[in-house]
């Protein structure tokens, strides 16, 4: 494709009028200019050790590895659901398209797709698709027929210890590289449950032939089926393996045995890793700091949990900055400590820090990690952490900050999934039908929450009680907003209540995505929520509730939103880094502007 732009200007230029021999060369090297553009490509073409051919032979890799994942993920979403037929039908009429008629990436389709049978145990699927592939006149390769090869004779009841005497030739040959054994590995343990001895065994055959382990996803591999099966000694001695012959130069094997040193009896072990850490000269990254706090959350050290997780906001923006993660761990600490047998110990102890103040930090890390672009995508603010947040905040009965979090799922374009709708709704259907035993006390909570008219029809048809679940939740989700009155009054009063196909399959979990129309749905649920509640309140009788709501709700934002002018201020001084300080100078740019000011609403 890029020879085809080269050579198509400069022979449109070629046919201009002009005869000169200067002109033309003018023209031609302006036609090489327009047709390499833009400048990164130029750069790329031109910079030293890679020619055009080269870089053409890259982009074209990338394209095929593009299209091989594409067409991986397409078969994935079916054998996850069990619909095998549905999975086959589709290889097969994904392997019948233009973008998959290249050889190449026929081949890398097919090896892909046995490997990914295979991890469902779908032995016979992944043979006829080997079979499928030799018929076309494709030889496998060598890791490939080893892994069938190791399936037919498994599944014939052969033990560990044959499959090993059978391995000998194969790991002997020179062509069976680090990269097809870590492929052999990690099929025989995660697919065909192979013990961790048997796993070392085959390392150490290779090994024998080829000599040391080089790759760092290897060790990482061998560390954790070693922590996955409980045999920390012989991680770390994976560990100190690597570290001796210079393997482990970076955080992510000691990352991967600090997981598995997450019980109360493994603190001083967790220690004496960080310690070792310290010593080989390797700074701690991200996943180290994640792996750590959740260890002590796990502990129940949440003093522990709260220092680490402060050390690493502090570094915020320079060197590491906290992720979903990091966030998961902190709301989901948060929910523990709800818990009663927590509430005194640990929680009261370690004084974990205000909801709001956890979620304005998260914010905070959005926007660091976007350069103050609040509407782009980031590794900090996702939609699991949101519904955690949400989760946490309706928990504890703060409906302001739970309203303001569907604002930033709004604002912030964070697809909202179906779980966002349980965590609202499943706790709520719980405790309307714990109220619901209240109804001949004429009690006001229930009264305000579904709508006074459409309850004391019901009421006194004597239905209450006869209402199924998902009969309440449909009022709910069609009674309308609420309009700022201080009698909420909902829009619909209808008594028998009719199926709505569209609402029946949002709050049955049907739909995953949510639409924004679904969002503001949820957003009034939450509104009403607090009219509910407002009975039990010491509010100025002479202030209408919807006054007060809206005030509450303004000053939540206010706790949960970090100062824009303090961030607009951190991205123009440069700390930021050149590519952030470059995104805050644009001052007359309008999204800029809209995106720093973190719009809201009651």
């Amino acid at each position: 494709m890029l020879q085809f732009w080269l050579s198509r200007r400069p022979l449109q230029l070629f046919s201009s009028s002009s005869s000169s021999s200067s002109s033309l060369a003018l023209s031609y090297t302006r036609g090489i200019r327009t047709a390499t553009s833009p400048k990164r490509l130029r750069d790329r073409i031109n910079s030293p050790g890679i020619g055009t051919s080269q870089f053409i032979l890259k982009r074209k890799h990338a394209a095929r590895r593009v299209k091989v994942n594409r067409f991986l993920l397409t078969i994935d979403k079916y054998l996850e659901k069990g619909e095998w037929s549905d999975a086959w039908e589709c290889l097969y009429r994904r392997m019948e398209l233009p973008a998959m008629a290249d050889n190449k990436t026929r081949f890398d389709a097919y090896e892909h797709a046995v490997t990914l049978f295979s991890s469902y145990e779908r032995f016979g699927d992944a043979k006829e698709i080997q079979t499928t592939m030799i018929n076309e006149g494709f030889i496998p390769s060598l890791s490939l027929r080893t892994r069938m090869a190791s399936i037919a004779v498994l599944t014939e009841g052969a033990k560990e210890e044959v499959l090993l005497e059978l391995l000998q030739d194969s790991l002997a040959d020179p062509q069976f590289t680090e990269l097809a054994l870590y492929q052999l590995i990690r099929f025989l343990g995660d697919t065909m449950d192979f013990s961790p001895s048997s796993v070392d065994a085959i390392v150490q055959i290779w090994v024998n032939h080829h000599g040391q382990i080089s790759k760092k996803k290897t060790l990482s591999y061998l560390i954790q089926i070693h922590v996955k099966r409980g045999q920390l000694e012989d991680a770390k001695a994976w560990l100190q393996r690597s570290i001796e012959q210079g393997t482990a130069l970076d955080a992510a094997p000691f990352t991967d045995l600090l997981a598995g040193l997450v019980r109360r009896e493994h603190t001083d072990e967790l220690t004496a890793t960080i310690a070792n850490m310290q010593k080989a000269g390797i700074a701690p990254d991200l996943a180290v700091f994640n792996t750590i706090i959740y260890g002590h959350i796990k502990r129940l050290h949440f003093k522990d949990a709260i220092a680490t997780y402060n050390l690493l906001f502090s570094s915020r923006g320079k060197e590491l900055t906290p992720d979903k993660h990091t966030f998961t761990n902190m709301f989901t600490m948060h929910l523990k400590g709800l818990k009663p047998r927590l509430q005194v110990q640990p929680a009261d102890k370690a004084q974990l820090p205000p909801p709001r103040t956890l979620y304005n930090n998260l914010i905070e890390c959005h926007l660091i990690r976007t350069g103050g672009w609040v509407s782009l995508q980031s590794e900090a603010l996702t939609t699991s952490v949101l519904n955690l947040a949400l989760r946490l905040f309706l928990k504890t009965r703060d409906y302001e900050a739970a309203y303001n979090i569907f604002q930033t799922f709004d604002i912030c374009k964070v697809p909202a999934n179906s779980t966002t709708v349980s965590v609202v709704l499943q706790p709520l259907l719980a405790r309307i039908l714990r109220e619901r035993r209240r109804a001949a006390k004429n009690d006001t909570w229930l009264r305000t929450l579904l709508g006074p008219e459409w309850y004391e029809n019901i009421e006194a048809k004597g239905t209450l009680f006869s209402l199924t679940g998902t009969a309440i939740l449909e009022r709910l989700w069609v009674i309308g907003p609420l309009k700022p009155q201080v009698d909420p009054e909902p829009q619909h009063s209808d008594v028998n209540l009719h199926a709505n196909p569209k609402a029946l399959s949002v709050i049955t979990g049907k739909v995953d995505k949510l639409s924004r129309e679904d969002l503001k749905v949820l957003r009034s649920i939450v509104r009403r929520l607090f009219y509910a509640g407002a009975h039990e309140m010491n509010l100025d009788p002479s202030v209408p509730t919807a006054s007060v709501w809206k005030k509450k709700v303004i000053d939540a934002m206010r706790d949960m939103m970090p100062n824009m002018k303090a961030m607009s201020r951190y991205f123009a001084s440069g700390r930021a880094g050149k590519k952030l300080k470059r995104l805050a100078e644009g001052g007359n740019d309008k999204r800029k502007r809209y995106d720093l000011r973190y719009l809201g609403g009651g």
